[in-house]
């Protein structure tokens, strides 16, 4: 077995190209995610990059599971892990928000979660007053 081989038995259903796109995805959600925080919802810095991870480790997972899997089944896998989360309603709704944006840079949709990104922090602005926010 030659190293070429060897390196494509380890890749399991993905080329190259798609480490690549993985990792665009996952980036794009991460960062996405921490805006919305930051500027959508007016989180601290350290809320905001927790909302990044949470958005990159759906990213990630959704775009490991997107071709053998439903994503409806991915989605349940996620409100699952979701669901013991004792958190206020704001922050539920944003971590939500967080993995939706996961999902959609997951499953290879990142420019339309990027062209959407600015709807959803003008929702976060206006449905969370910088009041409520700073609690």
């Amino acid at each position: 077995m030659d190293i070429t081989g060897l390196i494509a038995d380890h890749m399991g259903h993905f080329a190259v190209k798609d480490a690549v796109n993985m990792l665009v995805a996952v980036l794009f959600a991460t960062l996405m995610a921490t805006v919305l925080g930051m500027w959508g919802a007016r989180k601290p810095w350290q809320e905001a990059r927790r909302l990044g991870l949470w958005s990159g480790l759906a990213a990630a997972g959704i775009g490991f599971v997107k071709a053998q899997l439903p994503l409806a089944v991915a989605l349940l896998a996620l409100a699952l892990l979701l669901r013991p989360a004792r958190e206020a309603e704001d922050d539920r709704l944003l971590t939500w928000s967080a993995l939706v944006i996961g999902i959609g840079c997951g499953s290879g949709a990142s420019l339309v979660v990027l062209v959407l990104l600015p709807v959803l922090v003008f929702l976060f602005r206006w449905a969370i007053s910088r009041n409520e926010a700073a609690k």
